[in-house]
């Protein structure tokens, strides 16, 4: 399976302050802007995923301008036309598709109405010849992310290879090896085509093809990598971006990919180290780990001529405590840290930083994540807990919990390790190292 995405072969560091770097100007000129640039289908017996809809904005301007979309694909059918505000809607069709396979298709969406921009829209489909199932893996798991295009799930155990499993069956799908001499945090990009791996030997970000394991570039971070460094894949201005959250070593800051520049230089220095940024990049969020209480920051991000500008939008002391893990919904309105204490989520305004919901839970909220739909997930390490996922809409409904299984009631889930696949029907995570240093790869479906 290949997604084609945009390669670099390049190390560069961080600079010293924002600027205004070559391309610039083009850079601001308006382009389409896809709320989600990649996204996942999928049919497995009992339940289906085969719709999806979008909405296709533009980056800079207010003018609404038409565009045209079509599928590279006969098993996918798109909006042929719309206007920027409007949604465009994909649908699969199984028929005549071999199951237990993986497909993907391109959708090309275009405008020449005032400006002439043309955007990726990357979809995968999954066909399943039976229900998925829970799977439990041993396999000592330092890092987790999910592809939000492909069935994969990466996982790093702190050594040079990545190791790559199916998200519905459990199954290892391939390995990447020799990505870097120690692999911690990843994420992948939106698009689905790259996974970006922290080297923490040598403080670098790898990009490698997340369909491929080929490594396409890497990237220094310009300070230590400690076991507390994360990192937000975003678009602010249509530009794929690598958010770098603050630790005891550095300040953090935001780079361009492929080309490796600075848009920002530091500026996180106000809080850290978990961080979540929305998929337009235009939101930050920090959050201070093992603190009692938390402290919750909020940062935006603009441009104009002279460069990018990271403005701090207000800092709040929050009610919980032991914070390890942090999301924001994909429009900013909601700020979700998971702490340990009290036994509840707690649910900020992604304005003023002040708590509008809580969301019933168990000892001890320690993951958080937002699923594809803008649905809430959240783990706890629920040792002797019935139930250590909970699933609540953006208007705090419950949609359902997830039961533990016997590894995770006894040895509890690792902070951080809750990751959603990208049609949002199964969820990954691992046991805590912490009570157990043989740890446990769990795959279950979400509600």
């Amino acid at each position: 399976m290949k997604i084609a995405r945009a390669a670099a072969a390049v190390c560069v560091g961080l600079l010293t302050m924002a600027g205004a770097q070559p391309g610039f100007a083009a850079l601001l000129a308006p382009k389409l802007f896809l709320s989600a640039d990649g996204v996942a289908l999928s049919s497995v017996p009992g339940k289906k995923v085969l719709k999806r809809s979008i909405e296709v904005t533009r980056t800079t301007g207010r003018i609404a301008a038409a565009w045209t979309a079509s599928s590279d694909q006969s098993w996918l059918t798109v909006t042929p036309s719309g206007a920027t505000g409007d949604k465009l809607t994909v649908q699969a069709s199984t028929n005549g598709l071999s199951p237990d396979q993986a497909y993907t298709a391109n959708v090309t969406v275009s405008t020449d109405d005032g400006f002439t921009d043309s955007e990726t829209l990357h979809v995968g489909l999954w066909i399943g010849s039976s229900a998925p199932a829970t799977v439990e893996v041993q396999q000592n798991a330092l890092s987790i992310a999910t592809n939000p295009v492909l069935p994969y799930a990466y996982v790093s155990d702190g050594g040079s290879s990545v190791l790559v499993y199916n998200v519905y069956s459990g199954k290892k799908a391939a390995t990447f090896k020799n990505v870097a001499p120690s692999v911690g945090y990843m994420d992948v990009s939106s698009d689905g085509g790259t996974l970006f791996a922290a080297d923490t030997t040598n403080a670098k970000i790898v990009a490698v093809d997340a369909a491929a394991g080929t490594v396409l570039g890497s990237y220094a971070v310009g300070y230590p990598i400690d076991s507390s460094f994360n990192m937000v894949y975003a678009r602010p201005y249509g530009q794929p971006a690598l958010y770098l959250a603050a630790n005891g070593n550095g300040a953090g800051g935001v780079i361009a990919y492929p080309s490796g520049n600075a848009l920002i230089s530091g500026g996180f220095d106000g809080g850290g180290s978990f961080m979540a940024v929305t998929p337009d990049g235009r939101s930050i969020y920090t959050l201070m780990t093992f603190t009692s209480p938390g402290s919750l920051y909020g940062y935006s991000l603009s441009a104009n001529s002279k460069g990018f500008r990271l403005k701090p939008t207000g800092s709040q002391r929050i009610e919980g405590e032991n914070c390890e893990d942090l999301a924001v919904s994909r429009d900013g309105k909601h700020v979700y840290p998971a702490c340990g204490a009290p036994y509840e989520f707690d649910v900020y305004d992604g304005k003023s930083l002040l708590q509008v919901q809580t969301l019933p839970a168990n000892p001890y909220p320690n993951n958080a994540e937002v699923d594809t739909f803008d649905n809430f997930v959240g783990g706890l390490n629920g040792l002797d807990a019935p139930d250590d996922i909970f699933v609540y809409n953006q208007k705090a409904k419950s949609l359902g919990d997830v039961a533990t299984t016997d590894y995770s009631e006894e040895e509890g889930q690792q902070p951080a390790s809750v990751k959603v696949s990208g049609d949002s029907t199964r969820v990954v995570s691992s046991t805590n190292y912490v009570f157990n240093h043989t740890q446990v790869l769990i795959f279950r479906s979400l509600p």
